[in-house]
Protein backbone atom coordinates (compact mmCIF):
# COMPACT_ATOMS: atom_id res chain seq x y z
CA UNK A 1 0.00 0.00 0.00
CA UNK A 2 1.65 3.73 -0.93
CA UNK A 3 2.43 5.56 1.73
CA UNK A 4 1.38 9.25 1.73
CA UNK A 5 3.43 11.98 3.40
CA UNK A 6 2.20 14.95 4.98
CA UNK A 7 5.12 17.56 5.14
CA UNK A 8 4.52 20.56 7.42
CA UNK A 9 6.96 23.41 7.16
CA UNK A 10 6.98 25.41 10.31
CA UNK A 11 7.12 24.00 13.96
CA UNK A 12 5.37 26.87 15.56
CA UNK A 13 1.93 27.16 16.71
CA UNK A 14 0.22 27.06 13.42
CA UNK A 15 2.88 24.16 12.58
CA UNK A 16 1.97 22.24 15.76
CA UNK A 17 -1.85 22.84 15.17
CA UNK A 18 -1.78 21.56 12.26
CA UNK A 19 0.40 18.42 13.17
CA UNK A 20 -2.29 17.70 16.21
CA UNK A 21 -5.57 18.66 14.06
CA UNK A 22 -3.99 15.65 11.51
CA UNK A 23 -3.33 12.92 14.31
CA UNK A 24 -6.71 13.45 15.91
CA UNK A 25 -8.31 13.25 13.03
CA UNK A 26 -6.52 9.94 11.64
CA UNK A 27 -6.50 8.28 15.24
CA UNK A 28 -10.49 8.93 14.79
CA UNK A 29 -11.20 7.72 11.47
CA UNK A 30 -7.72 6.18 10.03
CA UNK A 31 -7.39 6.17 6.26
CA UNK A 32 -6.78 3.05 3.84
CA UNK A 33 -3.10 4.30 3.16
CA UNK A 34 -0.45 4.82 5.66
CA UNK A 35 0.13 8.32 6.36
CA UNK A 36 3.29 9.75 7.45
CA UNK A 37 4.01 13.46 9.19
CA UNK A 38 6.79 15.00 8.94
CA UNK A 39 7.38 18.06 10.97
CA UNK A 40 10.11 20.41 10.03
CA UNK A 41 11.66 22.95 11.86
CA UNK A 42 14.82 25.17 11.23
CA UNK A 43 15.22 26.23 15.30
CA UNK A 44 15.92 23.77 17.45
CA UNK A 45 13.02 23.93 20.00
CA UNK A 46 9.48 22.72 18.44
CA UNK A 47 6.33 24.15 19.35
CA UNK A 48 6.63 27.51 20.88
CA UNK A 49 8.45 28.93 17.39
CA UNK A 50 9.61 32.54 17.44
CA UNK A 51 6.34 33.89 18.66
CA UNK A 52 6.47 32.04 21.85
CA UNK A 53 10.37 30.79 22.11
CA UNK A 54 10.74 34.33 24.10
CA UNK A 55 12.17 33.79 27.41
CA UNK A 56 11.84 37.09 28.70
CA UNK A 57 8.78 37.69 31.39
CA UNK A 58 7.64 40.94 30.68
CA UNK A 59 6.43 39.45 26.98
CA UNK A 60 2.77 39.13 27.35
CA UNK A 61 0.01 37.54 25.10
CA UNK A 62 -1.99 40.14 23.44
CA UNK A 63 -5.19 38.18 23.68
CA UNK A 64 -6.62 36.83 26.70
CA UNK A 65 -6.16 33.12 27.92
CA UNK A 66 -9.36 32.17 27.02
CA UNK A 67 -9.04 32.67 23.40
CA UNK A 68 -5.58 30.76 23.10
CA UNK A 69 -6.68 27.22 23.42
CA UNK A 70 -5.33 25.27 20.45
CA UNK A 71 -8.08 22.91 19.46
CA UNK A 72 -10.68 23.94 17.15
CA UNK A 73 -13.50 25.02 19.23
CA UNK A 74 -11.78 24.54 22.68
CA UNK A 75 -11.18 28.29 23.12
CA UNK A 76 -10.40 27.59 27.22
CA UNK A 77 -8.22 24.72 26.42
CA UNK A 78 -5.43 26.60 27.51
CA UNK A 79 -7.38 27.91 30.78
CA UNK A 80 -8.30 24.23 31.38
CA UNK A 81 -4.55 23.19 30.65
CA UNK A 82 -3.71 26.35 33.16
CA UNK A 83 -5.96 24.87 35.66
CA UNK A 84 -4.36 21.63 35.53
CA UNK A 85 -0.97 22.93 35.61
CA UNK A 86 -1.41 25.48 39.00
CA UNK A 87 1.28 24.40 41.16
CA UNK A 88 3.92 25.07 38.19
CA UNK A 89 2.78 27.85 36.71
CA UNK A 90 1.76 29.45 40.68
CA UNK A 91 5.64 28.61 41.25
CA UNK A 92 7.41 29.65 38.06
CA UNK A 93 5.11 32.82 37.26
CA UNK A 94 3.76 33.75 40.85
CA UNK A 95 1.73 37.25 39.15
CA UNK A 96 -0.23 35.20 36.49
CA UNK A 97 -3.73 34.81 36.85
CA UNK A 98 -5.24 31.88 35.67
CA UNK A 99 -8.53 33.37 34.27
CA UNK A 100 -10.19 33.75 30.40
CA UNK A 101 -9.22 37.32 30.61
CA UNK A 102 -5.64 36.76 31.79
CA UNK A 103 -2.79 37.97 29.80
CA UNK A 104 -0.15 35.79 30.40
CA UNK A 105 3.72 35.52 29.57
CA UNK A 106 4.14 34.21 25.75
CA UNK A 107 7.05 31.70 27.01
CA UNK A 108 4.09 29.93 29.50
CA UNK A 109 2.34 29.61 26.29
CA UNK A 110 5.17 27.98 24.84
CA UNK A 111 5.33 24.99 27.09
CA UNK A 112 1.70 24.37 26.41
CA UNK A 113 2.62 24.08 22.94
CA UNK A 114 5.18 22.14 23.27
CA UNK A 115 3.15 19.72 25.86
CA UNK A 116 0.71 19.46 23.48
CA UNK A 117 3.13 18.67 20.52
CA UNK A 118 4.71 15.85 22.75
CA UNK A 119 1.47 14.44 24.02
CA UNK A 120 0.40 13.67 20.53
CA UNK A 121 3.32 12.84 19.17
CA UNK A 122 2.61 9.83 21.86
CA UNK A 123 -0.67 9.03 20.54
CA UNK A 124 0.83 9.13 17.41
CA UNK A 125 3.11 6.00 18.21
CA UNK A 126 0.32 4.10 20.09
CA UNK A 127 -1.49 4.14 16.73
CA UNK A 128 1.00 3.22 14.33
CA UNK A 129 1.08 7.16 12.84
CA UNK A 130 4.55 7.10 11.88
CA UNK A 131 5.48 10.46 13.08
CA UNK A 132 9.07 12.41 11.72
CA UNK A 133 10.35 15.78 13.72
CA UNK A 134 12.98 17.24 11.10
CA UNK A 135 15.50 19.96 12.19
CA UNK A 136 15.52 21.00 9.07
CA UNK A 137 15.36 24.39 6.92
CA UNK A 138 13.34 24.18 3.55
CA UNK A 139 14.95 26.74 1.73
CA UNK A 140 13.56 26.14 -2.12
CA UNK A 141 10.88 22.99 -3.71
CA UNK A 142 9.31 22.30 -6.98
CA UNK A 143 5.43 21.54 -7.19
CA UNK A 144 3.62 19.53 -9.53
CA UNK A 145 0.22 18.57 -9.89
CA UNK A 146 1.01 15.81 -7.54
CA UNK A 147 3.70 16.06 -5.58
CA UNK A 148 6.06 18.85 -3.94
CA UNK A 149 9.45 18.12 -3.31
CA UNK A 150 11.24 20.17 -0.46
CA UNK A 151 14.96 21.19 -0.80
CA UNK A 152 16.82 21.40 2.81
CA UNK A 153 19.50 23.45 3.68
CA UNK A 154 21.07 20.41 4.52
CA UNK A 155 21.07 19.63 0.58
CA UNK A 156 18.58 16.70 1.11
CA UNK A 157 15.07 16.48 -0.76
CA UNK A 158 12.01 15.37 1.10
CA UNK A 159 9.50 14.62 -1.48
CA UNK A 160 5.70 15.22 -0.29
CA UNK A 161 2.20 14.47 -1.06
CA UNK A 162 1.00 17.40 0.50
CA UNK A 163 2.82 20.31 1.71
CA UNK A 164 1.69 22.75 4.35
CA UNK A 165 3.66 26.12 4.86
CA UNK A 166 3.42 27.16 7.95
CA UNK A 167 6.03 30.08 7.95
CA UNK A 168 4.83 31.09 11.51
CA UNK A 169 6.34 35.18 11.74
CA UNK A 170 7.63 36.64 8.57
CA UNK A 171 10.88 39.12 9.42
CA UNK A 172 9.99 42.16 7.42
CA UNK A 173 12.85 42.66 4.39
CA UNK A 174 11.25 46.26 4.37
CA UNK A 175 14.41 48.35 4.82
CA UNK A 176 16.70 46.52 2.81
CA UNK A 177 19.30 49.69 2.23
CA UNK A 178 20.11 49.45 5.97
CA UNK A 179 21.05 45.51 6.27
CA UNK A 180 24.78 47.01 6.02
CA UNK A 181 24.72 49.32 9.15
CA UNK A 182 25.83 47.35 12.12
CA UNK A 183 23.81 49.50 14.63
CA UNK A 184 20.66 48.46 12.61
CA UNK A 185 18.85 45.68 14.15
CA UNK A 186 15.91 44.20 11.10
CA UNK A 187 13.99 42.46 13.62
CA UNK A 188 13.45 42.76 17.58
CA UNK A 189 13.12 38.57 17.84
CA UNK A 190 14.87 37.15 19.32
CA UNK A 191 15.25 39.97 21.80
CA UNK A 192 18.85 38.48 22.98
CA UNK A 193 20.44 40.48 20.26
CA UNK A 194 18.97 43.45 21.21
CA UNK A 195 20.42 43.40 24.32
CA UNK A 196 23.60 42.04 23.93
CA UNK A 197 24.46 45.28 21.44
CA UNK A 198 22.90 48.12 22.20
CA UNK A 199 24.30 49.87 24.88
CA UNK A 200 22.02 50.21 27.87
CA UNK A 201 22.65 54.29 27.95
CA UNK A 202 21.97 54.48 24.70
CA UNK A 203 19.77 56.54 22.29
CA UNK A 204 17.38 54.28 20.48
CA UNK A 205 15.00 54.67 17.43
CA UNK A 206 12.25 52.54 16.93
CA UNK A 207 10.38 52.12 13.20
CA UNK A 208 6.78 51.18 14.23
CA UNK A 209 4.39 52.34 17.15
CA UNK A 210 2.09 48.92 16.99
CA UNK A 211 1.76 45.78 19.31
CA UNK A 212 5.26 44.75 17.99
CA UNK A 213 6.82 48.69 18.61
CA UNK A 214 5.17 48.24 22.13
CA UNK A 215 7.00 44.64 23.02
CA UNK A 216 10.09 45.89 21.73
CA UNK A 217 9.90 48.91 24.33
CA UNK A 218 8.88 46.54 26.99
CA UNK A 219 11.96 44.17 26.56
CA UNK A 220 14.23 47.22 26.27
CA UNK A 221 12.81 48.62 29.98
CA UNK A 222 12.68 45.06 31.59
CA UNK A 223 16.20 44.45 30.95
CA UNK A 224 17.49 48.03 32.24
CA UNK A 225 17.81 50.27 29.28
CA UNK A 226 18.03 54.01 30.60
CA UNK A 227 18.93 55.65 26.92
CA UNK A 228 15.71 57.47 25.28
CA UNK A 229 13.29 55.57 23.11
CA UNK A 230 12.01 57.28 20.34
CA UNK A 231 8.77 55.75 17.96
CA UNK A 232 8.27 56.62 14.46
CA UNK A 233 5.95 55.76 12.34
CA UNK A 234 3.80 57.08 9.22
CA UNK A 235 0.51 57.84 11.44
CA UNK A 236 2.11 57.86 15.25
CA UNK A 237 -0.90 55.92 16.26
CA UNK A 238 -0.45 53.80 19.33
CA UNK A 239 -2.99 50.42 20.00
CA UNK A 240 -5.58 51.42 22.24
CA UNK A 241 -5.48 49.66 25.68
CA UNK A 242 -7.51 46.33 26.51
CA UNK A 243 -10.53 46.36 28.42
CA UNK A 244 -9.80 43.74 31.70
CA UNK A 245 -13.04 41.97 31.25
CA UNK A 246 -15.66 41.32 28.88
CA UNK A 247 -18.02 44.05 27.89
CA UNK A 248 -20.58 42.22 25.12
CA UNK A 249 -21.90 45.25 22.46
CA UNK A 250 -24.64 44.26 20.55
CA UNK A 251 -24.23 45.20 16.66
CA UNK A 252 -27.84 46.17 15.24
CA UNK A 253 -26.28 47.69 11.97
CA UNK A 254 -23.11 46.32 11.12
CA UNK A 255 -24.38 42.58 10.54
CA UNK A 256 -23.93 39.85 8.10
CA UNK A 257 -27.99 39.96 7.51
CA UNK A 258 -27.83 43.35 6.85
CA UNK A 259 -24.74 43.59 4.38
CA UNK A 260 -26.01 40.69 2.44
CA UNK A 261 -29.12 42.47 2.17
CA UNK A 262 -27.04 45.30 0.84
CA UNK A 263 -25.88 43.47 -1.68
CA UNK A 264 -28.58 42.25 -2.79
CA UNK A 265 -30.95 45.10 -3.02
CA UNK A 266 -28.44 47.60 -4.58
CA UNK A 267 -27.09 44.54 -6.83
CA UNK A 268 -23.39 45.35 -6.51
CA UNK A 269 -20.12 44.60 -4.56
CA UNK A 270 -19.48 45.61 -0.81
CA UNK A 271 -17.74 48.75 -0.42
CA UNK A 272 -15.58 49.73 2.54
CA UNK A 273 -17.78 53.02 2.54
CA UNK A 274 -20.39 50.55 3.46
CA UNK A 275 -19.22 49.16 5.92
CA UNK A 276 -17.71 52.18 8.13
CA UNK A 277 -21.35 53.60 7.61
CA UNK A 278 -22.50 50.42 9.00
CA UNK A 279 -20.12 50.80 12.01
CA UNK A 280 -21.09 54.38 12.36
CA UNK A 281 -24.88 53.38 13.02
CA UNK A 282 -23.79 51.21 15.64
CA UNK A 283 -21.71 53.02 17.64
CA UNK A 284 -23.94 56.56 17.51
CA UNK A 285 -26.51 54.22 18.90
CA UNK A 286 -24.80 54.35 22.08
CA UNK A 287 -22.87 57.78 21.66
CA UNK A 288 -25.89 59.71 19.81
CA UNK A 289 -25.25 61.32 16.85
CA UNK A 290 -22.06 63.01 16.01
CA UNK A 291 -21.47 66.20 13.46
CA UNK A 292 -17.61 65.60 13.05
CA UNK A 293 -16.55 61.82 12.89
CA UNK A 294 -13.04 63.42 11.43
CA UNK A 295 -12.61 64.84 15.38
CA UNK A 296 -12.38 60.88 16.61
CA UNK A 297 -8.93 60.62 14.55
CA UNK A 298 -6.15 60.77 16.55
CA UNK A 299 -3.46 61.54 14.18
CA UNK A 300 -1.30 64.39 16.10
CA UNK A 301 -2.52 64.30 19.16
CA UNK A 302 -0.68 64.33 22.53
CA UNK A 303 -0.15 60.47 23.16
CA UNK A 304 0.02 60.84 26.99
CA UNK A 305 -3.38 62.54 26.96
CA UNK A 306 -4.81 59.78 24.61
CA UNK A 307 -3.67 56.94 26.85
CA UNK A 308 -4.81 58.77 29.90
CA UNK A 309 -8.24 58.55 28.29
CA UNK A 310 -7.91 55.14 27.47
CA UNK A 311 -7.26 54.10 30.83
CA UNK A 312 -10.20 55.59 31.76
CA UNK A 313 -12.73 54.38 29.32
CA UNK A 314 -10.87 50.70 29.51
CA UNK A 315 -11.09 50.42 33.22
CA UNK A 316 -14.94 51.69 32.62
CA UNK A 317 -15.58 49.15 30.00
CA UNK A 318 -16.63 52.44 27.86
CA UNK A 319 -14.56 52.25 24.77
CA UNK A 320 -17.22 52.28 22.46
CA UNK A 321 -14.94 51.99 19.12
CA UNK A 322 -13.11 48.88 21.13
CA UNK A 323 -16.14 46.85 22.05
CA UNK A 324 -17.73 47.23 18.34
CA UNK A 325 -14.67 46.12 17.02
CA UNK A 326 -14.19 43.33 19.36
CA UNK A 327 -17.70 42.15 19.00
CA UNK A 328 -16.74 41.19 15.30
CA UNK A 329 -14.46 38.99 15.94
CA UNK A 330 -16.41 36.08 14.57
CA UNK A 331 -18.21 38.55 11.87
CA UNK A 332 -14.92 39.86 10.25
CA UNK A 333 -13.82 36.78 8.00
CA UNK A 334 -17.12 36.44 6.49
CA UNK A 335 -17.65 39.57 5.39
CA UNK A 336 -13.37 40.15 4.58
CA UNK A 337 -14.22 37.16 2.32
CA UNK A 338 -17.14 39.08 0.46
CA UNK A 339 -14.76 41.92 -0.65
CA UNK A 340 -13.15 42.56 -3.41
CA UNK A 341 -9.30 42.55 -4.11
CA UNK A 342 -9.19 46.01 -4.53
CA UNK A 343 -12.07 47.12 -1.71
CA UNK A 344 -9.51 45.18 0.41
CA UNK A 345 -6.63 47.66 -0.19
CA UNK A 346 -8.98 50.48 -0.22
CA UNK A 347 -9.78 48.91 4.35
CA UNK A 348 -6.22 48.60 5.02
CA UNK A 349 -5.36 52.21 3.39
CA UNK A 350 -8.06 54.16 4.33
CA UNK A 351 -9.35 52.16 7.39
CA UNK A 352 -7.20 49.73 8.53
CA UNK A 353 -4.86 51.71 10.65
CA UNK A 354 -7.12 53.23 13.05
CA UNK A 355 -9.17 50.00 12.93
CA UNK A 356 -6.00 47.89 14.42
CA UNK A 357 -5.72 50.22 17.28
CA UNK A 358 -9.00 49.35 18.52
CA UNK A 359 -9.76 45.99 17.49
CA UNK A 360 -5.41 44.34 18.71
CA UNK A 361 -5.15 47.00 21.55
CA UNK A 362 -2.40 46.26 24.05
CA UNK A 363 -2.76 44.56 27.58
CA UNK A 364 -3.00 47.11 30.48
CA UNK A 365 -0.17 46.01 32.02
CA UNK A 366 2.09 46.72 29.42
CA UNK A 367 0.29 50.31 28.60
CA UNK A 368 0.70 51.24 32.25
CA UNK A 369 4.72 50.83 31.83
CA UNK A 370 3.91 53.23 28.31
CA UNK A 371 2.10 55.57 30.13
CA UNK A 372 5.49 55.46 32.94
CA UNK A 373 7.76 56.08 30.17
CA UNK A 374 5.67 58.80 28.68
CA UNK A 375 5.64 60.53 31.83
CA UNK A 376 8.88 60.88 32.28
CA UNK A 377 9.84 61.59 29.27
CA UNK A 378 12.31 58.48 28.44
CA UNK A 379 9.71 57.62 25.48
CA UNK A 380 8.23 60.09 22.28
CA UNK A 381 6.10 58.76 19.74
CA UNK A 382 6.25 60.87 16.69
CA UNK A 383 4.13 60.48 13.57
CA UNK A 384 4.56 61.20 9.60
CA UNK A 385 7.56 59.27 9.44
CA UNK A 386 8.63 59.08 5.54
CA UNK A 387 12.12 58.09 5.11
CA UNK A 388 14.74 57.00 6.85
CA UNK A 389 18.93 56.55 5.51
CA UNK A 390 22.37 55.24 7.29
CA UNK A 391 25.26 58.09 7.59
CA UNK A 392 28.20 55.99 7.32
CA UNK A 393 30.39 58.35 8.25
CA UNK A 394 28.45 59.58 10.79
CA UNK A 395 27.28 56.71 12.30
CA UNK A 396 23.93 57.82 12.74
CA UNK A 397 20.41 56.82 11.29
CA UNK A 398 18.83 60.11 9.18
CA UNK A 399 14.88 59.81 10.00
CA UNK A 400 12.80 62.26 7.65
CA UNK A 401 9.63 63.07 9.21
CA UNK A 402 6.72 64.61 6.98
CA UNK A 403 6.79 68.15 8.31
CA UNK A 404 10.56 68.18 6.87
CA UNK A 405 12.68 67.75 9.86
CA UNK A 406 15.35 65.52 10.31
CA UNK A 407 16.41 63.48 12.83
CA UNK A 408 19.39 61.13 14.07
CA UNK A 409 20.08 58.17 16.17
CA UNK A 410 22.45 56.12 16.75
CA UNK A 411 20.57 52.41 16.72
CA UNK A 412 17.68 51.81 14.87
CA UNK A 413 15.24 48.82 15.48
CA UNK A 414 12.74 47.68 12.63
CA UNK A 415 9.94 47.25 15.20
CA UNK A 416 7.11 47.56 12.44
CA UNK A 417 5.92 43.99 12.97
CA UNK A 418 5.47 40.83 10.37
CA UNK A 419 5.83 41.10 6.93
CA UNK A 420 2.02 41.57 4.81
CA UNK A 421 3.51 41.90 1.26
CA UNK A 422 5.01 38.35 0.50
CA UNK A 423 7.65 39.48 -1.35
CA UNK A 424 9.31 40.95 1.92
CA UNK A 425 8.64 37.95 4.10
CA UNK A 426 12.00 37.23 4.41
CA UNK A 427 11.76 33.88 4.43
CA UNK A 428 13.94 31.63 1.34
CA UNK A 429 11.50 29.24 0.82
CA UNK A 430 8.63 31.62 0.15
CA UNK A 431 11.09 34.09 -2.13
CA UNK A 432 12.40 30.60 -4.10
CA UNK A 433 8.43 30.32 -4.74
CA UNK A 434 7.69 33.51 -5.75
CA UNK A 435 10.77 33.48 -8.25
CA UNK A 436 9.95 30.31 -9.75
CA UNK A 437 6.17 31.24 -9.76
CA UNK A 438 4.95 28.80 -7.48
CA UNK A 439 2.66 31.33 -5.67
CA UNK A 440 0.82 34.49 -6.68
CA UNK A 441 1.02 37.40 -4.29
CA UNK A 442 -2.36 38.79 -3.00
CA UNK A 443 -2.94 42.95 -3.57
CA UNK A 444 -3.74 43.13 0.24
CA UNK A 445 -1.10 41.01 1.34
CA UNK A 446 0.33 37.18 1.45
CA UNK A 447 -0.84 34.90 -1.67
CA UNK A 448 -4.05 33.97 -3.02
CA UNK A 449 -5.09 30.56 -1.75
CA UNK A 450 -8.64 28.86 -1.63
CA UNK A 451 -9.71 30.67 2.00
CA UNK A 452 -11.67 27.91 3.15
CA UNK A 453 -9.67 25.17 2.11
CA UNK A 454 -6.12 27.06 2.44
CA UNK A 455 -5.04 25.44 -0.79
CA UNK A 456 -2.52 27.24 -2.56
CA UNK A 457 -3.03 29.11 -5.36
CA UNK A 458 -0.11 27.88 -7.93
CA UNK A 459 -0.53 29.60 -11.14
CA UNK A 460 0.65 26.94 -13.50
CA UNK A 461 -0.47 23.54 -11.60
CA UNK A 462 -3.95 24.44 -10.64
CA UNK A 463 -3.84 20.36 -8.80
CA UNK A 464 -1.02 21.09 -6.51
CA UNK A 465 -1.21 19.56 -3.49
CA UNK A 466 0.37 22.67 -1.96
CA UNK A 467 -1.38 24.63 1.51
CA UNK A 468 -0.31 27.58 3.70
CA UNK A 469 -1.81 28.77 7.26
CA UNK A 470 -1.32 32.22 9.04
CA UNK A 471 0.50 35.33 7.56
CA UNK A 472 0.98 34.07 4.53
CA UNK A 473 -2.54 33.86 3.88
CA UNK A 474 -3.09 37.83 5.20
CA UNK A 475 -4.93 39.02 2.03
CA UNK A 476 -7.33 36.22 2.24
CA UNK A 477 -7.65 35.61 5.47
CA UNK A 478 -7.12 38.88 7.29
CA UNK A 479 -7.44 37.81 11.35
CA UNK A 480 -4.21 35.67 11.32
CA UNK A 481 -2.85 37.41 13.78
CA UNK A 482 -5.18 35.50 15.94
CA UNK A 483 -4.89 32.10 17.21
CA UNK A 484 -8.55 30.77 17.72
CA UNK A 485 -9.11 31.50 14.15
CA UNK A 486 -5.91 30.28 12.46
CA UNK A 487 -6.96 26.85 14.51
CA UNK A 488 -10.83 27.26 13.06
CA UNK A 489 -8.90 27.35 9.52
CA UNK A 490 -6.61 24.59 10.32
CA UNK A 491 -9.94 22.65 11.07
CA UNK A 492 -11.26 22.69 7.79
CA UNK A 493 -8.05 23.02 6.00
CA UNK A 494 -7.29 19.33 7.59
CA UNK A 495 -10.65 18.21 7.19
CA UNK A 496 -9.99 19.20 3.37
CA UNK A 497 -6.85 17.42 3.08
CA UNK A 498 -7.70 14.17 4.48
CA UNK A 499 -10.83 14.24 2.58
CA UNK A 500 -8.84 14.13 -0.85
CA UNK A 501 -6.66 12.10 0.03
CA UNK A 502 -9.34 9.42 0.95
CA UNK A 503 -11.69 10.28 -2.23
CA UNK A 504 -8.86 11.39 -4.17
CA UNK A 505 -10.48 15.05 -5.61
CA UNK A 506 -9.17 17.83 -5.68
CA UNK A 507 -10.23 21.48 -5.36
Amino acid sequence: MKQATIAIVGGGANGVATFLHLVLKLVAEPLEQQVKLVLLEKNSDFGPGLAYGTQQRGHLLNTPAGLMGIFAEERMHFVEWLQENSTMVKEQFPEAEIHAYAYLPRCLYGTYLKEQLDAYRQLARRHNLEVALLKEEATDATVTDDKVTLVLKSGARLEADIAILATGTPKPNNFPHLNHSPHYFDFPWPSGKLLQNIPKEAPVALLGTSLTAIDTVITLMDNGHTGHLTLYSRHGLLPRIQTPFDVPFERKHLTLENIRKLMREEKRELRTKDLFRLFRQDAERVMGPQNNWKAFNRTDKPHQELLQHDFTVALAGKSVFQKLAVSTRYLSFPVWKLLTADEKVHFLKWFGPHWDINRHSMPITNAHKILALLQKGQLTIKGGSSEVNWEEGEERFLLHLADGTIEKSPFLINATGTAKDVEKMDIPLLQNLLRNKFLQPHPAGGVFANPDSLRLYVPAQPKAPLYGVGQLLVGELFDTNAVWFNVACIDQMTNHILRSLKYGYSA
